[in-house]
């Protein structure tokens, strides 16, 4: 997908401009043309009205098809650059999005949390490695229904801290006698923002996680 940044929107105004005056110089030709066509007709046999009128006609639809394409990719542009300018103020904080993935950093936490549907005794998160393979646990004991929040400190069951890198996170809480999944949240950084070329909601960049919509976040901090 073709992304826009600042400098993209900066050089396509440029463009845009020297399309236009191009533009007018094409407009001002065709004007030119048509009145040295009348002065070089032949006073015996005359330029057609009907035909005269029709490339007027034509000349003022045309300019006006142009003037309104350019002021609606003006607009367009403007937007552009006011979504790309807000989504900026987005870089370095922190995001909760939904999804079992986290990114576990050279020191620090994995941030979360779980919403529960229904009041438990007992609601556990597991971190996997890739093979699917349980590496840590956080026993979170009996919750009432609604967010819970959580964090891993990185500390794998063997004691040790984990290596960084992306690990799964999955929630499990008992509702009576079952073991039941509960979705996860995961608070991660925001690294960089774009615009796609061709609009739409704006795209960031979140550690561990890749280019997500913006629409996709749950709340900043």
């Amino acid at each position: 997908m073709e992304l826009r940044t600042i400098e993209d929107l900066q050089l396509q105004t440029a463009t845009s401009k020297a399309k236009k005056d191009a533009s007018s110089l094409d407009q001002d030709d065709f004007m030119t043309l048509m009145l040295q066509q009348l002065k070089s007709q032949d006073p015996f046999k005359p330029t057609d009205n009907t035909e005269f009128i029709s490339q007027m006609a034509q000349l003022t639809s045309v300019s006006g098809i142009s003037e309104m394409n350019e002021n609606l990719a003006g607009l367009t542009q403007s937007l552009y650059s006011a979504q790309l300018l807000d989504a900026s103020s987005l870089i370095g904080k922190d995001v909760l999005l939904e999804t079992d993935v986290a990114a576990l950093p050279i020191s620090g936490k994995v941030k979360g949390q779980v919403n529960l549907p229904t009041s438990t005794t007992a609601l556990d998160i597991d971190i996997l490695a890739p093979t699917g393979e349980v590496i840590g646990k956080v026993p979170l004991g009996p919750q009432q229904a609604g967010a819970v929040n959580f964090e891993w400190n990185g500390v794998g069951l063997d004691g040790e801290r984990m290596p960084p890198g992306t690990y799964q996170i999955r929630a499990n809480y008992l509702n009576g006698n079952t073991l039941e999944a509960a979705a996860t949240e995961i608070r991660s950084e925001v690294m960089s923002v774009s615009v796609p070329a061709t609009g739409g909601t704006p795209l960031i960049q979140v550690q561990g996680l890749g280019t997500v919509s913006m629409s996709k976040i749950i709340e900043i901090s």
